[in-house]
């Protein structure tokens, strides 16, 4: 929908009226309709249907989300490698895929919705790695968040008899619907719509380019569809910038985010990689480190003062930050990490000083 046109005005995407109920799952009903200049004066409730495929009060006029990328940003999977598409249908309906998986796939997109795998699930496999290497499953769609859930408790529901038997969480600060595997044992899903950014609440669309820039490194922007068993590259550089071939992965942040909360996040995710990739190597079969030129070029442009901007935010902004952190830094700093920080500029090193303990 987004692009499309109702009572005159540009469609946006969704934001949630669920802000900060512990615990609550949104519905459909729950999901507002973010109009252009929505950033400024607040969503609106969802017309009826308008995140289903029935008949919409609205012009379509914006682009189907295929058809916002060049052919040559979509490439069937076995073109890139061969037996990739077999290594994805594992993952997704082998005997250790979520048991619920390919139902919600079938529902969702049975009504209309576009249903891709992102993040790691791309990167990892089209680097090389085995199905059973990939941990948890990062999802994302054209659904909004109430729409996601209301499919996604009737197939949980249906497939397993007792909702109890996969926990359920939804953060209204990000919009990210997770599904947890039974006693922890398995893939967890991690669902959230193609992201909007710039806009004051948490909101997404349909835009594949959009969702893109709003994700930390160009190597994650990769998409996988399950029906179609195609691997979009909505930016056109992230196959280049991973080196599926050969070569040296090349991290570079994907947007140009002046949010200190997620430059924050993007740097830390950075050094996630850059750590990880030096220590197995950067290219398909693990001959080389990566090249993070560009990621050090940006950070070392970040303002001197993000730790401040982050204080100013108060308490919750530390405690998001530092959840990053938890799953991008090592648990014990090192020389060699301080060595590495060093090199991405002032803002980083105090960044990181705080966040480890130096910095009180």
């Amino acid at each position: 929908m987004t692009g499309d046109l109702l009572d005159g005005k540009k469609v946006l995407g969704f934001a949630t009226a669920v802000h900060g109920a512990a615990g609550r799952l949104p519905s459909a009903a729950d999901d507002l309709l973010l109009l252009e200049g929505d950033g400024h004066t607040g969503p609106l409730p969802c017309p009826d249907g308008a995140t289903g495929s029935g008949s919409l009060p609205v012009r379509r006029v914006g682009p189907h989300p295929y058809r916002q990328l060049e052919p040559g940003h979509v490439h069937p999977a076995d073109e890139l490698a061969p037996g990739l598409t077999a290594a994805f249908d594992e993952l997704v309906y082998g005997p250790d895929a979520p048991r619920y998986l390919a139902v919600l796939i079938e529902r969702l997109t049975g009504a209309g919705h576009g249903f891709w795998l992102a993040g790691g699930a791309p990167r990892d496999l089209l680097a090389g790695s085995r199905p059973d290497e990939v941990g948890d499953l990062d999802v994302t769609g054209t659904a909004p968040a109430g729409s996601f859930w209301d499919v996604a408790d009737r197939v949980l529901d249906d497939e397993d008899g007792v909702s109890a038997e996969h926990p359920r969480l939804f953060s209204p600060d990000t919009l990210v619907c997770s599904v947890l595997p039974p006693q922890r044992q398995g893939h967890t899903l991690e669902y959230r719509g193609l992201g909007i950014g710039g806009l004051r609440v948490p909101a997404t669309g349909t835009d594949l380019r959009q969702d893109a820039r709003q994700r930390d490194l160009t190597v994650n922007t990769l998409l996988y569809d399950p029906v179609h068993h195609v691997v979009l590259d909505p930016l056109e550089q992230a196959l280049r910038d991973l080196a599926y071939r050969d070569g040296i992965r090349v991290l570079v942040p994907a947007g140009a985010p002046d949010d200190p909360e997620t430059c924050a996040a993007v740097l830390l995710r950075g050094l996630k990689f850059r750590l990880r990739w030096a220590s197995a190597g950067g290219g398909r079969g693990g001959a080389r480190g990566p090249n993070d030129t560009a990621l050090r070029d940006w950070a070392t442009a970040l303002p001197e003062n993000l730790t401040a901007q982050l204080d100013e935010r108060g308490e919750a902004a530390w405690r998001r930050v530092h959840a990053v952190a938890d799953t991008c830094l090592p648990a014990t700093p090192s020389p060699h990490l301080t060595e590495v920080v060093r090199g991405y500029g002032t803002a980083a090193a105090a960044l990181v000083d705080r966040l480890t303990g130096g910095g009180g």
